[in-house]
């Protein structure tokens, strides 16, 4: 609820959260649309805030694992794709590093050239 009342008051339409720590995945409506998908320990967990009304515009959620989701959302006449996406840390295994940018990766490469991708997240460093 503290972080939709910031969101609001900052007149944020999306924002996405890493690291929440809320168990399982959902969805919670207030004045704002809430997309998480997290793990029963409660780690490495991703959330999306979507404002009503545009959170009405979500097309598809995808859930990849608890570090990688995306929505699909409508605005005007254009289609988007927005990750939350949290990457492992330096602490991490190689193991799980290479996991999570395959799943990244293989996830991307399906979505087709016509839709714009806007990548949030926490990537630990890990760009170039």
């Amino acid at each position: 609820m503290k972080i939709a009342e910031m969101l609001e008051r900052r007149r944020i339409d999306i924002c996405c959260l890493q690291e929440a720590r809320w168990k399982s995945n959902g969805v919670y409506k207030e004045k704002y649309k809430l997309f998480w998908n997290g793990q029963k320990t409660a780690k490495n967990d991703v959330e999306i805030f979507v404002r009503e009304p545009l959170a009405q515009e979500v097309l598809d959620i995808k859930r990849i694992n608890s570090r990688l989701m995306w929505i699909k959302l409508r605005i005007e006449k254009q289609t988007m794709i927005i990750f939350s996406a949290y990457a492992p840390q330096t602490g991490e295994s190689e193991e799980m590093k290479i996991d999570f940018w395959a799943a990244f990766s293989d996830t991307i490469s399906t979505i087709p050239k016509s839709e714009t991708i806007l990548i949030e997240g926490d990537l630990n460093g890990h760009v170039g």
